[in-house]
């Protein structure tokens, strides 16, 4: 944990420094509205979500939030099959299979992740990686109210796995909503040094933020695999173009 999130503290200081460079290739037609859905996120995230993450933190030891969050990655796992399905990968379907049906049973609900140490490691999939990998576009950047960064692809996905969500089926609604609160908090919780990080550093927050959701789900989607060549050479030109400029000393 301590290694992820280090490498975390990392990549976030390097996108605070490039991040204008990667932005400009971001379709965001609708950044008047996404700046102030943000300030209100972040408004929302000072006020409620950090305190609350920060609390959790000092009333949870460390070994119980680990426990919490391997349950809520466990109850992830159905959804992940579902799309290991939808994206023809029989393997990666098959090994969602056994860590949930392992972790389910032997590991107490998923309270303990016995298949990662098993070599049969997570990978998360939701309906927007399979929209594209189907070869829909990501449309345009959206800013969610409480959610946060998405796209229009990502944001129809979110749709589909929250009507579709197997937890939803069994246990209701409440317990549905009750779950996804906890993981929030549990989420936030593990980010708070590394936001701050990027608070500090970031010239332009909202840009910052943009570059690194764009990013991470153009990783996600290859499924941790190098981009191709047109995207590095993308970068390289939009990296060439920028110019840094610095007042002239004036002579009296």
């Amino acid at each position: 944990m301590k290694i992820v999130r280090t490498c975390a503290v990392i990549a976030i200081a390097s996108f605070a420094w490039t991040g204008v460079a990667v932005a400009e290739a971001v379709e965001d037609p609708y950044e008047s509205t996404n700046r102030d859905i943000f300030e209100f996120n972040m408004s929302l995230d000072r006020s409620l979500m950090r305190p609350v993450a920060r609390g959790y933190r000092t009333v949870v030891p460390d070994p119980y939030r680990q426990g919490i969050s391997s349950v809520l990655d466990n109850l992830t796992e159905p959804r992940t099959l579902l799309n290991n399905i939808l994206q023809g990968e029989g393997e990666a379907a098959w090994n969602t299979f056994m860590r949930f049906m392992i972790n389910s049973t032997v590991g107490l609900g998923g309270l303990f992740d016995i298949t990662t140490a098993g070599n049969h490691e997570r990978r998360k999939e939701d309906f927007g990686q399979t929209l594209a990998v189907w070869g829909a576009g990501s449309g345009p950047y959206l800013m969610l109210p409480v959610f946060g960064p998405s796209n229009g692809r990502d944001a129809a996905g979110f749709v589909v796995d929250t009507v579709t969500d197997p937890f939803g089926f069994v246990f209701g609604f409440v317990p549905a909503a009750a779950r996804t609160g906890t993981a929030m908090v549990d989420n936030r919780s593990e980010l708070i040094e590394e936001t701050e990080v990027l608070e500090d550093t970031a010239i332009d927050l909202y840009a910052s933020v943009r570059t690194l959701y764009t990013q991470n789900r153009e990783h996600e989607i290859r499924n941790g695999a190098p981009p191709p060549l047109e995207d590095l050479y993308r970068d390289l030109e939009l990296e060439k173009d920028i110019q840094v400029t610095f007042p002239r000393s004036q002579t009296n």
